[in-house]
């Protein structure tokens, strides 16, 4: 990663554009600052955009990752309306090593509904040719989600041990949990419909804070109307940090200050550990 100053000439702010950045930064510019501010305001630019191609490129939207749930949600319901009352004496082949965690719903879960489709394709009852149908289906669509929703899901699987595979019984008892977890996901989706984490966004601002607290101004967040909360940005450093970001991407006000909350309480718990690591070395 190349340093400040290193911009390329496609990212570089405008005079226009860093002379109103300049007006509102919060700290002190003595005479031959301004240039190494506009270094780094354009290396942080530089990185901002570069980030954004980039997660524009492989990342799913909100709409997308919702689509993406319901067709999982759709799967697993129609497996499950046909495994209902079906008896089938199946055994998973070679037992699990270890104990099988949730993240086996992703990674061994659909290879072992694999296994299940070749028994009950050989069986060759209609009932079981229909759950042979349904979980060779939900196989390839747990394979083929995307990462980000997987971790939605993820997020409502209950956090235990108990994911292995070893009977019919069992891949009832996951596709269970996988259409609760997933219809939760799907429903808080809709319900948030807000962007996906951009960790780049998060290390920009907590750089604009250095660098407002390097020409000696303060980077503190106020998003409340007195008891309040209103989602605005009412601090110097705020105002800063929402034109800069605003001069980079579309970004609304109440993201920005969603980031700098998380910048100021990420930067505050490093200083916190600094404090204890000395304290503790004397």
């Amino acid at each position: 990663m190349h340093g400040p100053g290193s911009a390329s000439d496609g990212f570089l702010h405008s005079d226009d554009l860093f002379g109103t950045l300049m007006r509102i930064f919060p700290g002190r510019v003595h005479d031959g600052h301004e240039a190494d501010i506009r270094k780094e305001l354009d290396w942080l630019r530089e990185l901002i955009l570069k980030d954004d191609r980039r997660w524009r490129a492989k990342q799913p939207s909100q709409a997308q990752i919702n689509a993406a749930l319901d067709e999982i949600a759709r799967s697993v319901r129609q497996f499950l309306t046909c495994a209902q009352h079906v008896e089938f004496d199946w055994l998973a082949g070679k037992p699990p090593t270890e104990p099988a965690g949730r993240l086996s719903v992703a990674y061994s879960f659909p290879s072992r509904l694999r296994a299940l489709v070749g028994s009950a394709r050989r069986a060759g009852n209609a009932e079981l040719l229909m759950v042979a149908d349904a979980a060779d289906r939900l196989a390839e669509d747990l394979t083929m989600l995307n990462e980000p929703s997987q971790s939605r899901i993820f997020r409502y699987l209950p956090n235990t041990w108990d994911y292995e595979v070893r009977q019919f019984a069992d891949t009832v008892r996951i596709a269970q949990r996988l259409e609760l977890a997933t219809r939760t996901a799907l429903e808080t989706g809709k319900k948030s419909g807000g962007p996906l984490p951009r960790p780049m966004l998060l290390y920009v601002v907590i750089s604009l804070g250095e660098l407002v607290e390097r020409y000696g101004g303060t980077f503190a967040h106020n998003p409340y109307r007195g008891l309040e909360y209103k989602g605005e940005v009412n601090t110097p450093a705020g105002h800063f940090v929402l034109q800069f970001l605003q001069s980079c991407l579309h970004i609304t006000e109440q993201t920005v200050c969603s980031l700098m909350a998380a910048a100021i309480k990420r930067r505050n718990r490093t200083r916190d550990r600094k404090s204890e690591l000395m304290s503790t070395s004397f």
